[in-house]
């Protein structure tokens, strides 16, 4: 099966460093993401930074548990599952490029899931993941929670 991935970019007015503090806070993602159910940091780099946190989530065709490993190249942070989950491939990246008094967030995100989706299917869910993940970032951020 093929993996399916796809990219998009937003301008959120907070600074890079407030959009990171969102994106690492990985134990709040169930109260402003629905499609998380779970989710836990469970090993921090010396920057006291996510290096590994674990999710579960509701995929709407299949409820799936993986374990992500993160890095932080650069301007950004990226991630990509550890062997062991539910899901085959999943790899993503944010980011950011200060641009006046707001951030302008580039996501890219590639999903394998491992188990047979129509690739019709795979690619709209891919629209959607990218789509809420990042007018969910935006939210966060800018609202100051």
């Amino acid at each position: 099966m093929a993996s399916e991935s796809g990219s998009e970019s937003i301008d959120i007015k907070a600074t890079p460093e407030r959009i990171l503090d969102v994106v690492t806070d990985i134990d709040a993602y169930p109260k402003w993401n629905d499609e998380f159910k779970e989710a836990k940091v469970v090993d921090r780099d010396g920057s006291g930074r996510p290096s590994r946190a674990e999710f579960l989530l509701d995929a709407k065709i299949k409820t799936v548990r993986y374990t992500l490993a993160y890095s932080y190249p650069g301007t950004g942070v990226a991630w990509q599952n550890e062997e062991g989950g539910d899901v085959k491939l999943i790899k993503g990246s944010y980011d950011f490029a200060p641009n006046g008094d707001s951030t302008t967030v580039n996501y890219n995100f590639e999903i394998d899931p491992g188990f047979p989706v129509p690739a019709f299917i795979r690619k709209q869910a891919v629209k959607v993941i990218v789509h809420r993940a990042l007018n969910g970032l935006k939210a966060r951020a800018e609202s100051g929670a």
